[in-house]
Formats: C-alpha cells, sequence, structure tokens
C-alpha cells in the first residue's frame, strides 16, 4: 500500500504541476495579447469620421434642382498633418513680422477632402472679386453672346485704386473688346479694365452669383465688405466644376487665371511649369496692407484649391507668405498622394 501511494504521489504532484504551468503560460500569452491590441489601437491611425455632405442647389427651377456643388462638412483627418504644418509657419511668418494674420483653405478637388487654417477670420477680399465680376459678366455672354464683343472706350477716371502689381497699363482713348477687358481684369488684375466690365454688369446678376453659393447678398457699396478663405474659395469650385457657367465658359474663364501675370505668391512657391490658375488681389491702407490669391492647382491627377489671405504691415512682403504656405502645402499633397 505504502509502495503504491509511493508512486502515486509523484504522478499528482506531475499533474498539478502540469495544471498550473498551462494556467501561468495562458496568463501570460493572454497579457501580452492584449499589450499587443492596446499597442494596435494605439499606434493605428484614427478612423476617418462618416463624411457629411452639404448640396448647393439652384433654386430657380419648379421640377428640379440644379446641383452647384457638393462640400464635405466635417474637416480632413487625413490632412492633419497638413494642418500642423501650415499652422505652424503661419505662426512663424507672424514672429518674424512678415504677416499680422493669415488663413488657408486648402481642398483636394478628387475626393472634396479639406482642411484649413483660421478660416473664420475675415478679410476684405481686394481684386478676387474680379472673379466674381467675370463669372456674372460671362452669364449675361450666354444670354447674350454679342456682350463678349461689346467695344468701350477706356477715358481715365479719377480716384481709382493705385496698383502695385500690374505691368500692362491700359491706354487713353484706345477702345478696347469686353473680351479684351476681361482678359485684363484677370490676368493683370487691371483697376480701369474692371470699371469698365463693373459698370457694364447686370447688378442682379452678380448679387445673385453670391446668393446662389449660399453667401449673403453682397452690398457693393459697402467699404467694409469681408469674405473668409471658405467662401472666397466657392467661387473657383464652381468654375472648376461647370456647374454655374456652361462647360465653355467655365473653361475659358479658368484658361484666362492660368495666364495670370502675378507670379509672387502661390505660384512662386511651385516647381516651374506647373499648370495653375489663379487670382491674386490687394487692398488695404497705410497702416494695414492685405494680399490674398485663390488657385487651383494641376498636380498629375489630383488637382487642389488653395486659397490664402493675408494681413501685414508691408505689401511687398506678403507675397513670401503666399509662397511659403503654398510650398508647404504642394509638398504635403505630393507625398500623400
Amino acid at each position: 500500500m505504502k509502495y503504491i501511494l509511493a508512486k502515486k504521489i509523484p504522478l499528482y504532484f506531475f499533474i498539478i504541476a502540469t495544471g498550473l504551468l498551462s494556467l501561468i503560460i495562458y496568463h501570460l500569452y493572454d497579457t501580452a495579447a492584449q499589450a499587443k491590441l492596446e499597442i494596435q489601437e494605439a499606434t493605428a491611425p484614427a478612423s476617418q469620421p462618416s463624411a457629411k455632405l452639404e448640396e448647393v442647389c439652384l433654386q430657380d427651377y419648379a421640377l428640379t434642382k440644379p446641383l452647384l456643388m457638393s462640400e464635405v462638412l466635417n474637416e480632413s483627418e487625413n490632412l492633419k498633418g497638413l494642418k500642423r504644418a501650415l499652422n505652424f509657419e503661419i505662426g512663424q511668418l507672424k514672429a518674424s513680422g512678415i504677416v499680422s494674420e493669415a488663413s488657408i483653405y486648402v481642398k483636394r478637388l478628387n475626393d472634396g477632402e479639406w482642411t484649413s487654417v483660421n478660416n473664420t477670420s475675415e478679410y476684405a477680399p481686394g481684386s478676387i472679386i474680379k472673379v466674381a465680376a467675370m463669372i456674372t459678366y460671362l452669364k449675361m455672354c450666354e444670354q447674350d453672346p454679342s456682350k463678349l464683343n461689346r467695344e468701350f472706350l477706356f477715358t481715365p477716371r479719377k480716384g481709382v485704386p493705385a496698383q502695385t502689381f500690374n505691368d500692362e497699363p491700359m491706354v487713353p482713348g484706345k477702345k478696347y473688346s469686353a473680351k479684351e477687358l476681361l482678359r485684363r481684369v484677370i490676368i493683370n488684375s487691371d483697376n480701369n479694365a474692371t470699371l469698365i466690365i463693373n459698370e457694364a454688369l447686370d447688378l442682379n446678376i452678380f448679387k445673385k452669383l453670391f446668393t446662389d453659393l449660399g453667401m449673403p447678398e453682397p452690398n457693393i457699396h459697402d467699404p467694409n465688405f469681408k469674405m473668409d478663405v471658405i467662401e472666397l474659395s466657392k467661387f473657383l469650385g464652381i468654375l472648376y466644376n461647370a456647374t454655374y457657367l456652361n462647360k465653355e465658359n467655365s473653361e475659358y474663364a479658368l484658361a484666362l487665371m492660368s495666364q495670370s501675370s502675378f507670379t509672387k505668391g502661390i505660384v512662386s512657391g511651385l516647381p516651374i511649369d506647373t499648370k495653375v490658375a489663379h487670382k491674386f488681389g490687394e487692398t488695404g491702407n497705410a497702416s494695414e496692407a492685405q494680399l490674398h490669391e485663390t488657385a487651383i492647382v494641376y498636380v498629375d491627377n489630383d488637382p487642389y484649391l488653395i486659397t490664402i489671405m493675408t494681413k501685414g504691415k508691408n505689401v511687398h512682403l506678403l507675397p513670401e507668405a503666399l509662397s511659403d504656405l503654398s510650398k508647404i502645402t504642394y509638398q504635403k499633397m505630393k507625398s500623400d498622394s
């Protein structure tokens, strides 16, 4: 009997030891698996929230509502790295005294993802509002194509704002067609050409452009009229999608913008020969200058829209801010594509 017990005791110990060892191994494996899962969750990219869309439609018709634009409401998680880089650069530009304030909006046109910095800050749009004037006049030409060839005599006027950037001044006493005036309005941002076009505009069509895009009707007599970067970007958005003007006029408008003579801002931050449709605008007074630019940058098959608005004491320093922010955006968009 003692011999049998002596034989069984080691077996009992072996069974117990094996069970304990199994429990220890399972516990270690479970702990390791849990730790691995926590690491994966911590290092995994944040999930993109489901996109919420806002559709802007024309309300002029009884049975149809033509779509002007479809906007993603939530800011892109995928562009957070770009947002941080732009925010940091704006801080550097402020610290160096180049700008006192700056805002930027960037939107990928293929998927609608966007990001921005200081997008609620408002600025006087300056000459970028000439894009709205061009769209309005081309809308009028769709109703009466002869308006594009109408001729206007240029007589210099007093009180026309002086321009820092204009390489091709108009000649007094010379006649210009509306087509040539639009070219000067967009390519040279010529204030004299703009004055002539503005006087020929149907103001109801001009104001309706803003309300159609979901913006307040502009008070054209208000010197403090202001816009933010998102609002200002809408004009290029409807030209790119050809949803407001017909396809031919939308293409024509962007073709004019791709010939802009202003190369000190967004364009200078891009590789040579990059195709860009853009318009700059300057405004301000003796105590504060403003310089803005809105553009579509055609990068391979992934174009993006970028609008930058700046304030500072010296207008000649502000192009550097446009260039720096453009360069950062281009590099980030290229690396992500």
